[in-house]
This record gives C-alpha cells, sequence and structure tokens, in this order.
C-alpha cells in the first residue's frame, strides 16, 4: 500500500501572483499558533509522562517510541508531496472527543485518558487540517505512539502474577530436563545454598512491552503484507516467555555454579540481556521462514 497520489497538492501549482503570498502566511501563522496552544495544553501531559519514563526502569523504552516515530516521517517526507490537500469536517469531531477526554482524564487524575487524548486530538488534527490521505499515510507513526503510553497499575498487576508463575514453573521445568533436582513453591526455587526469589520485575512483563514494540516496529519495516506483520507481532508473547524461561534456568545453573552472588549484578544483567537476544532471534528466524514460505521475494513498501 502507498502513501502516493494521482492528484497534485496544492504547492506544487504554478507560481502564484504576489498579492496570494498573504494568505499563505497567514496560514502559516495560524499554524504556528495551533502548535503553541497543542504545546500549552499537553505540556503537563508530556512532562509526566517523560519523568514516568526516567523513573521507571519498565517503562524506559517509551524514550526511543517518539524518536522512531520521527525516522520513520522523515522517510516518507517525499512521498507528502504527492498527497492531496482535502481536509475532513469530521476531523474536528475527533479533535472535540479529544478534549473531552482530556478534560475526563484531569479532573478524574486518569492518566491513561489525558494520554489517549494526545493520540486522539494528532488524528483529529491530520484530518481536519490535511485529510483522510494524509491521515491513511502517516497512521502506522501514529498508532506507534501508543507504544510510548504505559500501561496502567490495575492491568499490569494483573499481567504480572501470572507472568511470574509461568516463567518460574518454565524455567524450573528447563533444569529440570538436566537431571538437576530443583524445588519450587510458589515463586521461590530452592536450591542447595540457595533461594531464588522470581519477584515481579523478573516475570517477563517488562521485557514483553519492549518487544511487543521491537516486534511490531520490525514487522513494518520487513514484511509487505499486514497479515505477516500481524503474525509475528502475535509470536512474540510466547517467544518473550521461553526466552525468560531460558533466564530463569540459567540463573539457577550459575547460582549451583558460582553460588547466589550469580543472581545479582554482572551475571543478572548480562542474562536480562539473554531475554532480548533470544526473542529477537526467535523473531527474525520466524521472519525468514515466512519470507521462504511465500510464493516469492517481497520488498517492503513501508506502508
Amino acid at each position: 500500500m502507498s502513501c502516493a497520489s494521482s492528484s497534485p497538492p496544492p504547492w506544487a501549482a504554478t507560481a502564484a501572483p504576489p498579492d496570494a503570498a498573504s494568505p499563505c502566511t497567514s496560514a502559516w501563522f495560524a499554524a504556528a499558533l495551533l502548535l503553541v496552544a497543542l504545546t500549552g495544553l499537553y505540556a503537563p501531559v508530556l512532562l509526566r509522562l517523560a519523568q514516568q519514563w526516567w523513573s521507571d526502569s519498565n517503562d524506559s523504552y517509551g524514550f526511543l517510541v517518539p524518536l522512531f516515530c520521527l525516522w520513520l516521517l522523515l522517510r516518507q517526507r517525499r512521498q507528502w508531496r504527492a498527497l492531496p490537500f482535502q481536509p475532513a469536517r469530521s476531523g474536528w469531531l475527533a479533535i472535540a472527543a479529544a478534549l473531552a477526554l482530556l478534560l475526563v482524564g484531569q479532573l478524574g487524575s486518569e492518566l491513561l485518558f489525558t494520554r489517549l487524548s494526545l493520540l486522539l486530538m494528532l488524528a483529529g488534527l491530520l484530518l481536519a487540517l490535511l485529510g483522510r490521505a494524509w491521515l491513511r499515510c502517516l497512521a502506522f507513526p501514529l498508532g506507534f505512539l501508543a507504544f510510548m503510553i504505559p500501561l496502567p497499575t490495575l492491568i499490569y498487576n494483573q499481567l504480572t502474577l501470572p507472568l511470574q508463575g509461568l516463567a518460574t514453573r518454565a524455567g524450573v521445568g528447563l533444569v529440570a530436563w538436566t537431571g538437576i533436582p530443583v524445588l519450587r513453591q510458589g515463586n521461590l526455587i530452592m536450591l542447595p545454598g540457595a533461594v531464588l526469589d522470581v519477584v515481579a520485575a523478573c516475570s517477563g512483563i517488562r521485557s514483553l512491552l519492549a518487544l511487543l514494540a521491537l516486534a511490531t516496529a520490525y514487522g513494518y519495516l520487513t514484511e509487505p503484507r499486514w497479515g505477516r506483520r500481524l503474525l509475528l507481532v502475535l509470536a512474540m508473547p510466547p517467544l518473550a516467555v521461553a526466552s525468560n524461561a531460558v533466564r530463569i534456568g540459567l540463573t539457577i545453573l550459575l547460582t549451583l555454579r558460582f553460588g547466589d552472588a550469580a543472581s545479582h549484578g554482572f551475571w543478572h544483567l548480562l542474562t536480562g540481556l539473554q531475554v532480548f537476544l533470544v526473542a529477537l532471534a526467535g523473531l527474525v528466524l520466524l521472519q525468514r521462514l515466512l519470507g521462504r514460505g511465500a510464493a516469492g521475494p517481497a520488498r517492503s513498501q513501508y506502508a
């Protein structure tokens, strides 16, 4: 799918007479005022969001999300010249809904509403000022910004507990295949001379959210078909769980060999990096298998 259109944009026409410069200047001035107003309106939302990225290591990948979206926009900038300029009135309804969502979020101290309001506002502005073709062309960068919004605490806790238990059972199961006896009681792993506690931070939820964003970006850049992109994203949760189970299994083996110090410091950091490497390797392998199963080689169109 391409962002291109056969109809030329207004700025691609022949040079306008001198008396047409004033409307153009007014349009840019109005756009600048709108940008300033939006910055002031959403500055507290963005500031608090950045503070959460900085203070919580679970959400620190959020800094990379807008940078990746900006990179995508720069890659597509040549296609913008071919897009028609057709503002849609329905965009103003989206803007009104975004303002209402922002107000409700501020009155109810609900951070999720205020952050979703920002995405809805951006979509509404694209639709109201530029048109549907622009919204379709920039839909992926705009939608990808959703990954910068951390999960609400309630949903985060609901996902953490099941993943915590699943990762513990899977990690112990991997070690059991080697014939080494391991005793598990809940999320506690009893070893000779050491007790490992698979805490919430080791549940895999931290890596899962970042890996989902990674799988979405990777699929968009490497696969031209939306079906394959979706398959890569859906494959990431089991890949993340499997790689986290490998991490716990390695931690058990290292603890048996080097003692309790293997579950902290350098070894803990190294096994944490392994989660991303194993999941990324599985993602690349799956994408290659999908490519071999296709009828012919396909090239990504970044659409």
